[in-house]
């Protein structure tokens, strides 16, 4: 039985899912065997334009997002990422970062939480930071129900 539900406001069903059978896939990277995703921060402190992270009707089951990968940034800042699917936010992080005179960075994958999503969710982003005009190369660590 398949029970859809609207990202953001989970079902009952969901809850009890969740509780009671809390089973995803494997890990899965988005995009995988390929370079990350540009997003480019606006004014300082101020959201960048949306990027798209995964194109709609590209994960086929209910998925959740678990780690943001930095592939590289482009200076020494603080930066804030949000999440959105399509356009309602699902999560936001905040990270330092250090870009040692232009060499990639080395940094783990950093948390990312968010509630189950529907299946053929677009998921896209955008960034801020204490710099004007950053970019961040970015990957997601996502799993399926």
């Amino acid at each position: 039985m398949t029970v859809e539900h609207v990202s953001g406001r989970p079902t009952t069903y969901d809850k009890l899912h969740v509780l009671d059978e809390h089973f995803h896939s494997i890990e899965s990277v988005y995009p995988t065997l390929a370079a990350g995703i540009d997003v480019l921060s606006g004014a300082i402190w101020t959201l960048g334009n949306f990027v798209e992270i995964i194109p709609a009707d590209t994960i086929i089951e209910d998925f959740d997002l678990h780690f943001l990968v930095l592939e590289n940034v482009s200076d020494d800042e603080t930066y804030e990422l949000v999440f959105f699917n399509v356009e309602t936010e699902i999560s936001r992080v905040r990270f330092a970062a250090d870009n040692p005179a232009g060499n990639r960075i080395t940094v783990s994958p950093i948390p990312l939480q968010t509630e189950i999503q529907m299946k053929n969710s677009q998921i896209q982003a955008k960034l801020a930071s204490s710099g004007a005009a950053e970019t961040v190369m970015i990957s997601v660590i996502y799993h399926t129900y």
